[in-house]
């Protein structure tokens, strides 16, 4: 049950994201902006392991998620991450 409420907020996530960037002026620029930011947040958050004890795994997954939502994305795999382990 709760994968399937997983499943279908994550479905509302990237349709809202793609609704933004379809009436953004410059949608190219702005996906390579968000995804750039996303990867840099990724990036961060890693490094500032040895600070916080918080780490991210990298993988496909994490990787499609941070890039593809940006800075959300990130956020949504430190909730994730928190939540499972």
């Amino acid at each position: 049950m709760s994968l399937y409420i997983l499943a279908f907020t994550a479905v509302i996530i990237i349709l809202f994201i793609i609704y933004k960037i379809s009436k953004s002026p410059h949608p190219f620029w702005q996906a390579v902006g968000s995804s750039t930011s996303g990867i840099f947040g990724l990036a961060f958050v890693l490094a500032s392991y040895n600070y916080t004890g918080i780490t991210i795994p990298i993988n496909l997954f994490t990787l499609s998620i941070s890039s593809l939502l940006g800075i959300p994305g990130v956020g949504l795999l430190l909730l994730l991450n928190n939540m499972i382990f």
